[in-house]
C-alpha cells in the first residue's frame, strides 16, 4: 500500500501538478492518506471516506469480499493479475495509525456511514490526529456515503475545498432551515450577495450532519 501511494507522486510530477486535494474511498482512502503523510507539501487537504486497513492485516476475506462486490452486477471481468497484486499489497500493508499524529500536518475531513463497518476506525483516526486538523462527518442511516449519500459528499467536498481557498464561487444547495435563518430581522427574505457566496463557512463542517427538511 505504501508503494502504491508513493507512485502517485510520479503521476503528479508527470502531469506537472504541484498540489492536490486528495479524495479516497475505502482502500483508496488508505492509499491517499499514506501518500499525503509522506508528501505533505504536495497536498492541500484530504477527504477520506470509509477508510479501510488502518491497522495491520491478515484477513484475505476482506479482499475476496471486495472482489465479489466489484463483480456483482457487472459484466466486465477484473484483471486477475492486478487484483492479485492489490490483494498482496493490502495484506502486507504496514500499520499507519501511530504515525498519524506525527506525519499529518494538513487538513483532513473524514466521512463514514453510520451503518458502516469503518465507523470504529474512523473515530479512532479522528482521535489520533492533532486536534484542529481533522473533522469527521458521520452520515446517518447509510453504509456507503459515496453511493448512498452523493449530495452530502459533494457538499462536504465543496466546503472542504473552500476552506482551502479553492472554488470560492461554487454555491452549495441551501436547506429550508438555512434559508429561514438567512431572512432579515423584519421577516422578509433577502438574497445573498456575491460576497456572501464567496465567503467559505467552515463551521458547517460539524461532527454531525443534518438532513434537508
Amino acid at each position: 500500500m505504501e508503494a502504491i501511494a508513493l507512485n502517485l507522486i510520479t503521476v503528479m510530477d508527470h502531469l506537472r501538478i504541484k498540489q492536490v486535494v486528495g479524495l479516497g474511498d475505502g482502500a483508496g482512502a488508505n492509499i491517499i492518506l499514506r501518500f499525503a503523510m509522506n508528501h505533505p507539501g504536495r497536498v492541500l487537504g484530504v477527504l477520506a471516506i470509509n477508510t479501510e486497513g488502518v491497522g495491520t492485516a491478515g484477513y484475505k476475506e476482506i479482499i475476496m469480499g471486495k472482489i465479489k462486490e466489484m463483480r456483482k452486477g457487472s459484466s466486465e471481468e477484473l484483471n486477475s493479475k492486478n487484483v492479485a497484486k492489490f490483494a498482496e499489497a493490502y495484506v502486507k500493508r504496514s500499520e499507519m495509525l501511530t504515525s498519524m499524529n506525527k506525519k499529518i500536518k494538513f487538513d483532513v475531513l473524514m466521512m463514514t456511514g453510520a451503518n458502516s463497518k469503518c465507523v470504529a476506525d474512523t473515530e479512532t483516526m479522528h482521535k489520533e490526529i492533532t486536534p484542529g486538523l481533522c473533522s469527521m462527518i458521520k452520515v446517518e442511516e447509510v453504509s456507503d456515503p459515496l453511493t448512498e449519500a452523493k449530495e452530502k459528499v459533494a457538499e462536504a467536498l465543496i466546503l472542504f475545498c473552500q476552506g482551502q481557498g479553492l472554488m470560492p464561487t461554487i454555491n452549495r444547495r441551501m436547506s429550508r432551515q438555512e434559508s429561514i435563518n438567512s431572512q432579515s430581522s423584519d421577516g422578509k427574505g433577502r438574497k445573498l450577495s456575491m460576497t456572501d457566496y464567496d465567503t467559505p463557512n467552515i463551521r458547517r463542517l460539524s461532527l454531525t450532519t443534518r438532513d434537508d427538511e
